[in-house]
């Protein structure tokens, strides 16, 4: 039985990665970074207790942050999810996001080389906000594996903003990943999976009427506060419109352990249909008529008139690599995404 190493496995995509790694049949050990996270996976998900091994780390930057996981377990693969995320509880741009961000990252690499000799595989969680700056206008560029968000740390720290702090860091991360690769030419292979919007039912355990309370994760968050949240407005296109579901890009980090080893990739990540507010709306309407007195009302921004199609694709990528490796049948229907999450926040709102 091959053992993965799943770091961040409470969050929102490592817990479906989670689910479907138990399901494939591979001995998972996870890191969290408290005891409470570990009993909130075992608490969702009870079956994992005989099948799931939790590490708590409470530093994931902390020098030797890893060695014991290492020295109990000869991983065969690594799933590496872990990083900050702006929740509203840090501003410091180096304390809370670079250093664990790039720091955690170096610390998990260095500790994968120097333990694991028969490391096959390195899975990073990247994202699309390392190939472009998605704060800017859609140039109309179509976006490739071999283009950077080039990012200054110096315009986050003066910024002292979750989302941009969130969107340097990420950078940094994978910049240091490759730099790794490069210097230290490591046994095993790295493949970054980047990801843009992930949208998709919750499977991590959340508190009933936890909307608004720091217990849920940012795209849930995003979904309800946007198109099911009572007395909710909606405008334009209020949701970063290139995204994915949670399931697929889980299914894509599993299926990258057996079927992305031979070398090292970057990998991009968009459904081809666009997440776009009008279109939400109308399969929510269709979906769920007694929502229909509370479901927002979209009052479209000018720009649909006058460039749908950039609204609607506010970046362009080229996954080819992605489909050339995994296949072309990689994403489900919009529309599955959509009535499957909103029955998830429904039961929990």
């Amino acid at each position: 039985m091959s053992k993965v190493l799943l770091t961040g496995a409470n969050g929102f995509l490592a817990t479906h990665i989670l689910s479907q790694l138990v399901d494939s049949g591979y001995e998972v050990t996870g890191t969290v970074r408290t005891e409470s996270k570990a009993e909130d996976v075992f608490l969702a998900h009870p079956s994992f207790k005989s099948k799931v091994k939790l590490v708590v780390i409470p530093d994931l930057s902390a020098a030797g942050a890893y060695d014991v996981v290492f020295k109990e377990t000869q991983f065969d693969y690594i799933v590496h999810t872990a990083s900050p995320v702006p929740d509203g509880s840090g501003k410091d741009f180096d304390q809370d996001f670079l250093v664990p961000a790039v720091q955690g990252n170096l610390e998990l690499l260095h500790a994968a080389r120097k333990y694991s000799k028969d490391l096959k595989h390195f899975c990073f969680t990247g994202s699309i906000v390392s190939v472009a700056d998605v704060s800017k206008p859609f140039s109309g560029k179509v976006l490739t594996a071999n283009d950077w968000n080039e990012v200054d740390p110096d315009v986050a720290r003066q910024a002292q903003h979750g989302h941009v702090s969130y969107m340097y860091a990420k950078t940094l991360a994978e910049k240091a990943l490759w730099k790794f690769v490069e210097d230290e030419k490591p046994q095993f292979t790295v493949s970054v999976i980047s990801a843009p919007l992930i949208i998709g039912p919750p499977l991590q355990r959340l508190d009933e009427h936890a909307f608004g309370k720091g217990r849920t994760n940012m795209s849930s968050d995003l979904f309800y506060n946007t198109f099911l949240k009572p007395g909710t407005e909606s405008s334009g296109n209020p949701l970063f419109s290139t995204y994915i579901d949670v399931r697929d890009l889980a299914t894509l980090h599993v299926r990258a352990l057996a079927e992305a080893t031979d070398k090292n990739r970057r990998l991009l990540l968009a459904n081809p249909e666009p997440f776009f507010a009008e279109t939400v709306l109308e399969i929510l309407e269709n979906e769920y008529a007694q929502l229909h007195e509370r479901l927002a009302s979209v009052h479209a921004a000018a720009i649909v008139a006058n460039n749908e199609e950039d609204v609607a694709h506010p970046f362009k990528v080229d996954d080819s690599e992605t489909r050339g490796v995994f296949g072309d049948k990689i994403y489900r229907s919009l529309r599955a995404t959509v009535i499957d999450t909103a029955k998830r926040l429904l039961e929990i709102e």
